[in-house]
């Protein structure tokens, strides 16, 4: 029973494992093969490697599962957090990338649309101011008065009702050479409307803005329309509208023109427009000043926050290099409506996701780490009772699948054990020569090199080495210089091959083996290629060998993919069969064989150093 437990223990259950499997390649079990006597012995090294994590400790909690950091639960909820944030990520990033910028270039048609309704709530204005200033030119008593007709004119039709009644700020009167007939206006500061011929005396507060006016008049007006709109920003925010003082029915001479201006506030009230009350903030910019990078025309949108934009319209003024700048916030309400849409669909995609992930962790829990945590529980057992091998648990092995067959495995293994572990007491696993392992060390150690490379998804090379000629050096020098000839060969082996993974051979009299993890068939090539010229420079002389004056060694070179995983047998069959086509197509050379061992014609290359 106590070499049970010791072929149980992980500590020495690598060993032990290999080397029952060579056995029980020579003995006979009634109702085993010997390749599943392997499988199961592969089976307990995975769930002895899973669980070696202190004997205490283990003792101790096997009935309780552990979420240890390489556990297949930890991974497993690792991996769907990871595809979890995945996806989050992935739909963040189609947002941003789709759905962002429809929304912003939606909001800014709004945007576009609401200056458009800006822009015609100021033109009305202007219109009405404009209707005033045309039918108040076209008056005769206007026309009369601007030739000299009429002098009380002033007096009759320039009263503060007609201002308060029109809202009107400035009229002005100029003659056909834009010379001052008259100015009237209402005083910002005492409230009073002042009316003088020219812009002195009382009238002096207003000459300023009849400045201003006269310039706006020398600006080309429009070919289809004799009047001319226009807004100041110098000296007062002003909208203005100058027409030609002509005859009722259009007939005499056009004898000037007369202006009126109704002044603007510097934030300026629109009223409601789109249901939001407007309010434009007017100020004075150079024609130089910058503007979004985006904008090359005068009316453009910016975003100030997360809550409204920033509309600008700007307009010639009548002062040269300077514009009018008008400015109002608009809210953000619609794209904030998108958004909190997007927010509840990437809440609701969140909330599935979660629950897809949840109901993938339950049926993992259920159908693979149940079964999974239920074996590793009755490995540990096994290694700690001394007194009986109990059998796994029924319903584990009544499934049906990959988890039932390791359970009914671990059942057959435990029944041959004892009949193996016979066995492994007189195996002798050194080469008394050499000091290189031998056979039965290549049996035991190469099958587990292989189980355990594969288990990380790299290749195994075996690399099977002939002395050439090596019987007609042992006739000519002496089987003493023979032993010689191979400790200098198994020497130099020794100094190429010292990584703690590789395992080195003498299978025959003058045959050695190399297993080489985690290289494949080019890079085994290689460094076979290397061994045959390493051993070629050791000058060893052989006088009676028709290839060479020096000792020289033909390799066969095969290699198990984990893709297309090779028995033992199998690689050591493919080794030997290049080593055969090698030996026979000259020697000194390096060949590989690929291909399964069902197929009779492999396929074989070699390189011959001239």
């Amino acid at each position: 029973m106590k070499p049970v437990l010791k072929f149980l223990h992980c500590q020495a259950d690598v060993s032990i494992r290999g080397a029952s499997v060579a056995s029980c390649q020579k003995s006979s079990v009634p109702d085993r093969s010997s390749s599943q006597i392997r499988s199961a012995s592969g089976i307990l090294s995975l769930l002895c490697d899973m669980h070696t994590y202190g004997t205490q400790a283990a003792r101790t909690s096997t009935e309780r599962p552990m979420l240890l950091p390489s556990s297949l639960r930890t991974r497993f909820i690792m991996t769907l957090a990871l595809t979890f944030l995945v996806m989050l990520f992935v739909l963040g990033c189609a947002f941003y990338q789709l759905m962002m910028p429809g929304l912003i270039r939606e909001e800014h048609q709004h945007a576009q649309l609401h200056i458009s309704h800006i822009q015609q709530a100021m033109e009305h204005r202007l219109e009405s101011l404009s209707s005033m200033a045309h039918q108040w030119a076209s008056w005769d008593s206007t026309h009369d008065f601007m030739t000299g007709a009429q002098p009380d004119y002033p007096r009759i039709h320039i009263t503060p009702r007609v201002f308060e009644s029109g809202q009107i700020s400035l009229l002005l009167l100029t003659d056909s050479t834009d010379s001052v007939r008259w100015v009237a206006g209402s005083n910002p500061l005492s409230g009073q409307m002042d009316s003088c011929p020219k812009a002195s005396g009382q009238c002096a507060w207003m000459l300023p803005m009849v400045r201003a006016l006269q310039r706006s008049l020398t600006q080309d007006t429009p070919d289809d329309s004799p009047g001319h709109d226009f807004m100041l920003a110098v000296p007062n925010y002003l909208m203005g509208s100058s027409w030609p003082v002509t005859r009722n029915n259009g007939t005499g001479p056009m004898a000037g023109h007369l202006t009126l201006a109704r002044r603007l506030p510097a934030i300026w009230s629109l009223g409601n427009i789109d249901g939001l009350p407007t309010l434009l903030t007017m100020r004075t910019i150079h024609d130089s000043a910058r503007r979004p990078e985006h904008s090359s025309s005068n009316d453009y949108i910016e975003e100030i926050d997360d809550n409204s934009l920033l509309l600008s319209l700007s307009r010639p003024t009548g002062a040269p290099d300077y514009r009018l700048l008008m400015q109002t916030r608009l809210p953000r309400d619609r794209f904030q409506a998108g958004l909190q849409g997007y927010y509840q669909v990437m809440l609701g995609v969140f909330g599935l996701l979660l629950a897809t992930l949840i109901l993938a962790l339950y049926l993992f829990h259920r159908l693979v780490l149940r079964p999974i945590t239920s074996l590793s529980r009755y490995a540990k057992r096994l290694r700690h009772n001394s007194e009986s091998l109990e059998r796994p648990p029924p319903w584990l092995q009544a499934r049906r699948d990959e988890l039932g067959v390791m359970a009914r495995e671990f059942q057959h293994l435990i029944t041959n054990l004892d009949e193996r572990n016979s066995h492994l007491a007189a195996l002798i696993e050194l080469d008394a020569l050499t000091g290189l392992g031998n056979r039965r060390l290549l049996d035991r150690r190469l099958p587990q090199i292989l189980s355990l490379t594969h288990r990380l998804d790299r290749p195994v090379a075996l690399i099977m080495i002939d002395v050439d000629h090596f019987k007609a050096f042992n006739d000519y020098y002496g089987h003493p210089e023979g032993d010689e000839c191979l400790k200098i060969l198994a020497a130099t082996l020794s100094d190429i091959f010292q990584r703690d993974s590789d395992l080195i051979a003498r299978i025959g009299g003058e045959e050695f083996v190399i297993v080489l993890p985690d290289f494949d068939v080019e890079e085994a090539h290689n460094i076979a290629s290397g061994v045959r010229t390493a051993i070629e420079a050791q000058c060893i002389e052989h006088a009676r060998s028709p290839t060479s004056c020096h000792v020289t060694i033909s390799a066969g070179v095969a290699v198990s993919y984990p893709t297309t995983p090779l028995s033992a047998a199998e690689l050591l069959k493919q080794a030997d069969l290049a080593l055969y086509r090698i030996k026979r197509d000259g020697r000194n050379s390096v060949g590989y064989c690929q291909g399964s061992d069902d197929q009779f014609s492999h396929r074989i290359e070699s390189i011959n150093d001239d």
